[in-house]
């Protein structure tokens, strides 16, 4: 059972029912509006997941405006225009007020409920794929770092690396302003073996070659004296 929350808004109570009675069965969290005022005050209160949305409202073209206003605060939640006006100018402008899918009344129940399910169902799948690449992707500063393609970037442009050096450059980009001796950059990076601390020193020394503006002036990959290594993506004049 699904537990989506969908909004139907039409000013015909008759259709209203009929859109409940066909979804009734899948689960969905079925709410009830007539009007655009009421549609924007519930709005406040519930997140939804889909809109079914009548074009004549209280005014004749009330929906399109409806679907313009409801782009503007959820751009990626989808609107099914269901409508007695079917002429192509009606779906033109339907599809460019914010629709996603415009049926003509009157409707076949089965033919809205499959219509309602596969359009959330491709929202969420959607909706998992953008998160998904959001996540590949780690950003400080003006570096980036992609996971999927495991490159390394600084202002856009690729930085060639090693795999050592892009082992311990993911280590510093997803542990930003944070201290770290050699001993922990050994044990994130190498994990395995006695660690040479000399080892640790030269590829601080590679990654600033390939990152800072001025290896020899650090403001990225900073020396903490005593202590070991900070990544600060922001860029500090000095090191600490």
């Amino acid at each position: 059972m699904r537990n989506e929350k969908i909004l139907v808004v039409d000013d015909d109570p008759a259709i209203r029912r009929l859109i409940w009675k066909s979804l009734q069965s899948t689960g969905l969290l079925i709410y009830q509006s007539d009007t655009l005022e009421k549609t924007l005050e519930i709005m406040k209160r519930v997140d939804f997941q889909l809109f079914l949305l009548d074009v004549s409202l209280e005014h004749e073209n009330d929906g399109y405006h409806l679907a313009q206003l409801i782009r503007e605060y959820q751009p990626l939640t989808p609107i099914i225009f269901v409508s007695g006006k079917k002429s192509e100018q009606d779906i033109i402008s339907g599809l460019e007020s914010g629709g996603d899918v415009y049926l003509a009344k009157p409707f076949a129940p089965n033919v809205l409920r499959a219509q309602v399910i596969s359009t959330l169902d491709r929202t969420e799948q959607l909706l998992l794929s953008s998160k998904h690449k959001e996540e590949a992707i780690v950003v400080e500063g003006i570096f980036s770092f992609d996971k999927n393609q495991y490159q390394f970037s600084k202002n856009g442009e690729i930085v060639s690396m090693t795999s050592k050096e892009i082992m311990m450059i993911l280590f510093f980009m997803e542990n930003p302003h944070q201290v770290f001796s050699k001993e922990q950059i050994y044990a994130n990076v190498w994990s395995d073996g006695d660690m040479d601390k000399n080892l640790i020193t030269v590829y601080i020394n590679y990654l600033r070659n390939k990152i800072e503006d001025d290896p020899k002036k650090p403001k990225y990959l900073q020396t903490v004296w005593g202590i070991g290594y900070l990544f600060n993506p922001e860029g500090a004049e000095t090191e600490a």
